[in-house]
């Protein structure tokens, strides 16, 4: 099931709270640029480790392990991953001279170490959101139309709709929904450790914090490494913080080229860096709103929500019977039972 909720929007002309129905006439859908994305902590970001290790480090050890064993069946340990492959060797300068980070406002090798993640984590961070937001917008689905949350956050606290659509269409097949995961191991990373900079398991050689004022050459050194480019894009647009599980979410990623139409004001990426001139024309301009026409034989029902006013599910109907495009669509109106459990209905007038 793919399930798309829409809440109550303010209507300037008539004064009023009104669920969003233009898509019943234009068959037009929001694909939201990342930076417009609710889960501003984790989505389309780098998960940060401090001076321990993550799952994809531990990935990475494990292949540079593969390398060299003879006995293929051999499992190496996390701790034998760590002294081999992920730990740094040798004394830092720092640590031999603590009274050097304490002139520069430093009490520890801690304090700093965490400084310099927090500072390489916002430029890196910052830097991957719009870089995704020049070209991609995304499309969140929900797998479930029943879940009382997605209702409460997503439809005016049951006040607005939802509509399903056909997953066997040929639009499902030419932008294919993608199962969004919420653990650890499928996000993608910064490590900091001891000095040692990591992202996504790829070490980045003689890190010095000043050269991630320009995140591209860091980015551009992990290319030249080899990094997998997919799985890393995948880390970064399918994954989200284990607090957001409960939305069931399969989302779409649109390249904005592909919406029909455009609106809402033109907006000029900010990196907080001037971009090298070989790689500037990637990062253009974008429109804020770019919106996703999805044939009307994609949508199979609209579910009026268990609070939605009777006047408005009037007018929805009034306006499906208008388009005969939707002649096939059927209307249904989710209920509480009398064990307090959401389920779908036919809508009776």
């Amino acid at each position: 099931m793919l399930v798309k909720y829409y809440g109550l929007d303010f209507d300037q002309e008539s004064k009023e709270w009104l669920p969003r129905v233009e898509f019943i006439s234009n068959g037009l859908f929001r694909m939201t640029l990342p930076k417009y994305l609710n889960d501003k902590g984790s989505e389309a970001r780098l998960s940060p480790y401090f001076n321990e290790f993550s799952p994809a480090d531990y990935a990475w050890a494990r292949k540079e392990h593969s390398k060299m064993e003879v006995d293929l069946s051999y499992v190496p340990s996390n701790e034998e991953l760590e002294n081999f492959f992920l730990k740094p060797a040798g004394v830092r300068y720092g640590e031999q001279f603590p009274h050097m980070l304490r002139r520069e406002g430093f009490q520890s090798i801690e304090e700093y170490d965490k400084e310099n993640l927090i500072k390489v984590a916002q430029k890196l961070n910052l830097f991957l959101v719009e870089a995704l937001s020049c070209q991609l917008g995304v499309f969140s689905l929900s797998k479930s139309a029943t879940k009382e949350l997605m209702w409460t956050h997503y439809a005016s606290e049951g006040k607005g709709l939802a509509v399903t659509f056909d997953e066997q269409h040929s639009f499902f097949d030419q932008l294919k929904p993608k199962d969004v995961t919420y653990t650890p191991e499928q996000r993608a990373s910064l490590t900091y450790y001891k000095g040692m900079m990591r992202i996504n398991g790829a070490p980045i050689e003689h890190f010095q914090p000043d050269s991630f004022r320009s995140s591209i050459g860091v980015l551009q050194s992990l290319l030249s490494k080899g990094i997998n480019v997919v799985e890393f894009s995948d880390r970064l647009l399918y994954s989200k913080d284990q607090q957001w599980a409960y939305e069931e979410e399969s989302r779409i990623v649109c390249p904005l080229m592909y919406c029909e139409e455009k609106i809402g004001k033109t907006v000029q990426p900010d990196f907080g860096f001037q971009l090298p001139e070989q790689v500037s024309h990637f990062f253009h301009e974008y429109s804020e709103v770019n919106l996703k026409r999805i044939p009307f034989d994609a949508f199979k029902t609209i579910i009026f929500g268990y609070g939605m006013a009777q006047e408005h599910k009037l007018l929805i109907m009034r306006l499906v019977n208008e388009n005969s495009a939707l002649s096939h669509l059927e209307l249904k109106e989710a209920k509480h039972d009398i064990f307090g459990k959401l389920e779908i209905v036919d809508f009776v007038v």
